[in-house]
């Protein structure tokens, strides 16, 4: 599957009830495959007013690196708890990066030398078994 499929299957499926397009690309996408969805340009989106998606394709063409980072912090900080992008293979951020700023590899397109890469504020952190309840101090167990 290529990434244009893979990318209009993962749109489908989330369904989001509004999206913010990060490039023009990504609004012409949007707007075709989610006929009934609003959808905002990064542009002229309105403070406080944040989308449930933020979709980009285009949007880190020329940008370095410390650019691309600080549109994808701006973007899950102020626009939308969710983010779908379409990056080059051999852009400025490698896996690792996107690892560290909790996104996963939605998919590769080894073809087209792209891959899909996805944040969702939700899940983007697995909650460790040690978390609850469970393992909280016992102040009775302690021994002096």
């Amino acid at each position: 599957m290529n990434w244009r499929d893979h990318l209009q299957t993962r749109l489908l499926e989330i369904r989001p009830a509004s999206v913010c397009a990060l490039d023009a690309t990504a609004h012409q996408l949007a707007g075709t495959l989610l006929r009934n969805t609003p959808i905002h340009a990064h542009e002229n989106l309105q403070p406080g007013s944040p989308c449930a998606l933020a979709l980009g394709i285009d949007a880190l063409k020329g940008l370095d690196a410390q650019q691309t980072q600080h549109l994808i912090s701006q973007t899950r900080l102020y626009v939308a708890p969710r983010i779908l992008l379409v990056v080059p293979s051999d852009g400025v951020l490698d896996e690792a990066m996107f690892r560290a700023l909790g996104f996963m590899l939605s998919a590769t397109d080894t073809a087209e030398n792209m891959r899909i890469y996805y944040y969702d504020i939700d899940t983007y952190k697995t909650v460790p078994d040690w978390l609850n309840a469970r393992h909280w101090a016992h102040p009775e167990r302690w021994e002096p």
